[in-house]
């Protein structure tokens, strides 16, 4: 998925937040949704002090449609923060 999936409006589920330690004794809070339109369609969010804005779009169950935004995509926290989300939406999925 390229920057122009990952979609700032919509009606979005909230599944769960997080924290991440990003160094220095600082951390960023992310939060995990779901689309209300298409059930298999998440994003992760990201707060890093601006207010939240979409970082990853991910489909759940897991396929290869990932799709970062150009400042995470490659990003080594990245693929952390994808497993932990993924295990929300499971979850919460479940539920």
């Amino acid at each position: 998925m390229s920057d122009t999936a990952i979609s700032e409006t919509g009606e979005w589920t909230p599944l769960g937040t997080f924290t991440r330690d990003i160094g220095m004794g600082d951390a960023i809070r992310l939060a995990v949704e779901r689309s209300a339109t298409n059930p298999a369609h998440h994003r992760i969010t990201c707060d890093e002090g601006k207010g939240p804005r979409a970082i990853c779009t991910f489909r759940q169950p897991g396929t290869d449609s990932t799709g970062w935004t150009r400042a995470w995509h490659g990003d080594p926290l990245s693929p952390g923060i994808l497993s932990q989300a993924r295990e929300i939406a499971r979850r919460a999925n479940e539920g």
